[in-house]
């Protein structure tokens, strides 16, 4: 039953946010890249890529995306100028705004009846096993 439940949780967790993002016309993956930007601030694509557990060509193509709809742009990394740096360009902050307001009131569904103990332990687990299940846990 644990994976099923988990698969419940992810399937209505995306399903609501693209409902909450329809209008924006942003899709899931890019989604998560522009929260991934939001919380780190510029990184470079092997960053968004072990962060998100995504394959190097599916971000490619989901960066392009968002740099077509000008919402990240690509700056060749003075320290490194083989790399580049992917970073929100403004028109991006409205929809990470958005996608905010849209996380806090899935959490809030999510996490209703616990403590807050309770989601601190919850967080804490799932973090542990995702660890466990990745390729950077791997010992």
């Amino acid at each position: 039953m644990f994976m099923s439940d988990i698969s419940i949780i992810v399937r209505r967790m995306r399903t609501q946010a693209e409902h909450a993002m329809g209008g924006l016309e942003v899709g899931f993956p890019e989604q998560l890249v522009l929260m991934f930007l939001h919380g780190h601030g510029p990184s470079n694509q092997e960053a968004i890529v072990s962060a998100l557990g995504v394959d190097k060509g599916a971000i490619a193509k989901t960066i392009a995306k968002l740099e077509a709809k000008d919402l990240v742009t690509r700056q060749v990394n003075p320290r490194s100028k083989r790399e580049k740096i992917v970073s929100l360009a403004p028109k991006a902050h409205q929809i990470t705004q958005a996608m905010e307001d849209a996380r806090a009131s899935l959490n809030a569904t999510l996490f209703a009846g616990f403590t807050p103990e309770e989601i601190s332990q919850t967080c804490a687990l799932l973090e542990r096993m995702a660890q466990n299940v990745s390729e950077d846990g791997k010992e």
